[in-house]
Order: structure tokens, then C-alpha cells, then sequence
């Protein structure tokens, strides 16, 4: 036997001191490997449902309305941006406030910002804002109100399920609400009430559809910013005020921010006058046998050629409310549609107004 043990190789010493090292190693890179590849080719997980409950507000939302109308458009838009899948439950206003407030329902919308809701709820950054006004019957005349007192001593008529603005509330009280808007006009047009609060586009739409037998010219609403008769409120995303709610509402309004920069929103809001009451031929009439498009201040600024289509951004209050007869040249703002002047927001004079019939 040699005096001198024999000497382990120096690559035979590197497997036993690094080689269990080495093979972890391979083992987490390979296991890293097949996480990696899973994770690429794992489909990207379904949006979570969310139950949201609504009413029937033409022309802003409703189960009858394309797509449930406009504003619910853009909430479905909203909420599927911030990575949720909307379920819209169109229900009476009373009931869809309830679901909320019991959990039965995530959202709702589109409510207005009342003290009440403010105190428990979660709201959103405004979808779009819209008018209040007080409508009247013109058989009983237009009520002279410049004071709370004048207002008082009124029957003043709303909707139930509606929260309206404190000015109003304060100076009324106990409103006379009636189940639909509908409704609320035949008890003004047979003088159960002397006023009806209500939004200006849904009062409108509401005195225009088919299944109301009143005539919607013995209507108006009183004039002037009065906030007594008068005024302008955001509509909401409203949520039960939960922790797991307000992870919801942060994406909600993110989402709702970047859309607001986009054309697809001034789509939407463009909407709330039905196309087919905003869609114009222009024709000429003055000398020249051409469109005329000119300013605000009725100053030429382009001409264009006779068949030039628009969209009218804002009707004049001659074509809505003919209470006074009109001095001077009604000019109306369109945005032009196509021909050389596509996409310039000008006035024409409303005589050149042709209306393009629906689907042509």
C-alpha cells in the first residue's frame, strides 16, 4: 500500500463541492422556464361580471333605446375599460337605489348628486351634465316665480324615485310625484299640478314619443337661470360606499377620465338628440345658388356646395319653444358633414335646413 493516500482529481472534487449547487440550479431555471411558458399561454382571465341597476330615462338610458341608450353606452364602455363585464338590470329608480344600498346590485345609474346619496355613497366623477327645468301647461299660462314664496304656493309635481336640486327642495317641500314622466304631464295637462320638474332632453323626448296623447307644442318650460327654476346637475356611477367598492370606483373614474379625451365620448353625448333630428341637408337661400356657412355673428365665412349634409349641434329655441315670435334671422350652429368644409363647426341660416329622412 503506498505510503500516500491517492489524491481526488480536481475535476472530481469540483462535482462534489459545486455539483448539488449545479443541479439546484438547472432545476429553478428549468422550473422558472415552465412557469414563464404557462403564463404566456394562458389565456388572459374573463372580465369579472358586475350586476348595475338603471331605469328608464329616454333619451339618456332604457331597455327600449340602442343599446340601452347613451349614457348607458358609455358606463358598459367605462367599466369594461377598467377590466369589469357590466350586466344592466333596468328597474324603477326607488328599486335600484335599494339593490345598491343592500348589496344585491354593485351600481347604479345615471342618479343625480343629492345630499342624501352623497352621505353613504360612493360617486363617480359626472358621466355628463344636464338640465332641470319646470314645465307648464300653456292652457293654464306660464306661473310668475322669482321668489321661494311664489314657488310655495304652487302645486309643484315630480317624478318618484327622482332626486331633485335643493333650491327646488327647499322652497317646496313635499313634492307631488307621480310614477313616470309620462304621467306627470297628463296630471299638468289636466291640472292636478301647475308645474312638473324635469330634465329638459327627457321632458322633451317623453312629449314627443307615440304612446303620450298629449300634443307636445302645449308645453313649455319656465325660462332664465333662476335657480329656483332652473338648473344644471351631474349624473353619476353611485356604488355602496365598501372598500372593495371604492378599488372599483378608482378604476371607474380613471377609465372615465381618458374617455372623456376621446371623439367616441362626444359621440355618445351627441347621441342625446336622436340622429334623426339632428341629420340636415343644407340648401341654398340667397343669391348666389350656394351654401352660405358664416359665424355666430352671421358674418360669410365659407361657402359650400347645394347638398352639403350636417349635423345640428344645438336646435334654436324658435324650433322648440314658440312662445315668442322670433325678430330677425334664425341662424342655426351645425357641424359640416362632408364636401370641402368637412368638419368645420359654422352657422347657416335655418332656412337652409333640409331634414334627411330617417335611413337615407
Amino acid at each position: 500500500m503506498s505510503p500516500h493516500p491517492l489524491r481526488i482529481s480536481s475535476p472530481t472534487r469540483w462535482l462534489r463541492t459545486w455539483g448539488p449547487v449545479a443541479a439546484l440550479l438547472v432545476v429553478v431555471a428549468v422550473a422558472s422556464m415552465i412557469i414563464v411558458t404557462g403564463l404566456r399561454s394562458s389565456p388572459t382571465p374573463p372580465a369579472r361580471p358586475l350586476l348595475v341597476s338603471s331605469g328608464d330615462w329616454a333619451p339618456f338610458v332604457g331597455p327600449e333605446l340602442p343599446d340601452g341608450g347613451p349614457v348607458t353606452k358609455l358606463v358598459v364602455e367605462v367599466l369594461s375599460r377598467s377590466g369589469y363585464r357590466p350586466e344592466i338590470s333596468y328597474t324603477s329608480w326607488t328599486l335600484a337605489e335599494e339593490r345598491v344600498r343592500s348589496g344585491a346590485s354593485l351600481g347604479m345609474f345615471p342618479m343625480v348628486a343629492s345630499a342624501s346619496r352623497r352621505a353613504d355613497l360612493l360617486l363617480s366623477d359626472p358621466l355628463i351634465d344636464f338640465e332641470y327645468v319646470l314645465f307648464y301647461h300653456r292652457r293654464a299660462g306660464a306661473p310668475a316665480v322669482s321668489t321661494p314664496a311664489d314657488l310655495a304656493a304652487l302645486r309643484v309635481g315630480g317624478i318618484a324615485g327622482y332626486d331633485y336640486w335643493a333650491e327646488l327642495d327647499a322652497a317646496v317641500g313635499e313634492l307631488v310625484e307621480f310614477p313616470s314622466t309620462a304621467d306627470g304631464f297628463q296630471a299638468l295637462a289636466d291640472g292636478r299640478v301647475d308645474l312638473l320638474a324635469e330634465g329638459l332632453l327627457s321632458g322633451r323626448a317623453a312629449l314627443a314619443d307615440p304612446t303620450f296623447a298629449g300634443d307636445a307644442a302645449d308645453f313649455g318650460y319656465l325660462p332664465g337661470d333662476n335657480p329656483l327654476v332652473h338648473s344644471v346637475q351631474g349624473l353619476h356611477f353611485m356604488m355602496a360606499d365598501t372598500p372593495e367598492a371604492a378599488i372599483v370606483m378608482r378604476k371607474f373614474n380613471r377609465a372615465l377620465a381618458e374617455m372623456r379625451r376621446t371623439d367616441e365620448y362626444a359621440d355618445l353625448v351627441a347621441d342625446l338628440v336622436p340622429a334623426a333630428s339632428r341629420e340636415v341637408t343644407l340648401t341654398p337661400v340667397g343669391d348666389t345658388g350656394l351654401v352660405e356657412l358664416r359665424d355666430a355673428a352671421g358674418r360669410l365665412v365659407l361657402l359650400a356646395p347645394r347638398g352639403t349634409r350636417a349635423q345640428v349641434l344645438a336646435w334654436p329655441d324658435a324650433f322648440l319653444d314658440a312662445a315668442k315670435e322670433p325678430t330677425g334671422r334664425i341662424l342655426v350652429r351645425v357641424k359640416v358633414s362632408n364636401g370641402p368644409a368637412q368638419g368645420r363647426v359654422l352657422y347657416v341660416d335655418a332656412r337652409a335646413l333640409l331634414l334627411t329622412e330617417e335611413g337615407s
